[in-house]
């Protein structure tokens, strides 16, 4: 079994083989938070460390080529953005580096922003632009295992091309998270040692963005479920400020979004706010087991908690039919029936 991971990618930009950088892996061996700190890259570990690293005392700039945080639903990325602009935290989007200079202390990054050209200064510098799987060095080859930049190829069982050989984690390419190599490793465990022919089942995977507030997400996203579905799709949404124990713990903001075709059934869900990766695994079970919105509307969940809010987005699917003209109908001729 091949389970040997990945590691931060360092991108192509002159002058960074000669300027001292951090990554995610090492930024963990300071022992003084960096005086001024420059992110390049706003996906979810530049964001998790940038905040962190502002709460420390330290001033942040992020840097990205693009939007923050593209892989998640815009509309919860937003109360993301705007908390750590809050803290202070300045966040600068759809610029290009173009160039890194500096020496321990002392770095300066050139960037393009709508054209113009200037530089941004700080102390130390942190490389958040994603992972790289570690498969160079290996010999894969000998052994008759395809792969490529991505990963090593497998099958839904996760067996490379050399059958007797599997892989797990980052490695296997997909997502790399470490909840998705212990699952990947209960595959292989069941297909190798007692001949079960498992597969892998990525319909209700869910990653979290360890921010304040945290963000959490299983499923299509809007963009991705209106892709394959048109408009075929329904978009349910509670806040956070109607929950009385987010209110009682001054934890108003936030939002839960469940998106469903018109029938109801479950395509994707996406929470931010406090808590949002405990939250979030109400929505892992449903769309694995698929259940229906019904299942989470009719729960019994405890007051006052933070949970209720899984349950009012589920039951918002259902307001629109419980006071329509027909409803009420039916209401009155029963009420007649004494």
């Amino acid at each position: 079994m091949v389970a040997t991971g990945s590691s931060p990618a360092v991108p192509r930009i002159p002058g960074l083989d000669k300027t001292p950088h951090l990554t995610n892996e090492t930024i963990f061996d300071l022992d003084v938070a960096p005086r001024r700190l420059i992110v390049i890259g706003a996906g979810p570990i530049g964001c998790e460390i940038a905040q962190a690293q502002r709460r420390l005392g330290a001033e942040v700039t992020v840097l990205e080529a693009f939007t923050m945080m593209p892989k998640d639903d815009p509309e919860l990325v937003d109360f993301v953005r705007r908390r750590m602009i809050a803290d202070g935290v300045r966040i600068l989007e759809g610029i290009k580096v173009t160039r890194v200079d500096g020496e321990a202390g002392r770095i300066a990054v050139a960037i393009e922003e709508g054209g113009a050209a200037r530089s941004v200064e700080g102390s130390h510098l942190l490389l958040a632009t994603g992972r790289r799987v570690n498969v160079a060095d290996l010999n894969l080859e000998a052994a008759g295992v395809k792969y490529t930049a991505k990963g090593i190829e497998v099958d839904a069982r996760l067996r490379s091309s050399n059958r007797r050989i599997y892989a797990v984690g980052d490695v296997a390419g997909g997502y790399q998270f470490t909840h998705m190599a212990s699952y990947h490793a209960g595959i292989v465990i069941r297909n190798a040692l007692f001949r079960l022919p498992a597969k892998v089942d990525h319909s209700a995977v869910p990653w979290v963005t360890f921010t304040e507030p945290e963000l959490a997400n299983v499923g299509l996203t809007e963009a991705e479920a209106r892709k394959v579905h048109g408009d075929d799709i329904s978009i349910l949404r509670w806040p956070f400020h109607d929950n009385d124990r987010a209110q009682a713990e001054r934890e108003t903001e936030g939002l839960a979004k469940v998106v469903t075709t018109r029938k109801g059934r479950i395509l994707g869900a996406a929470i931010v706010g406090a808590h949002a990766g405990e939250l979030i695994q109400t929505w892992v079970l449903a769309i694995a087991k698929r259940l229906k919105l019904r299942d989470i509307a009719g729960i019994i969940a405890p007051y006052p908690t933070l949970g209720e809010v899984n349950k009012r987005v589920a039951g918002s699917f259902f307001t629109a039919k419980l006071f329509s003209p027909r409803t009420r109908r039916i209401v009155r001729f029963l009420y007649r029936l004494g």
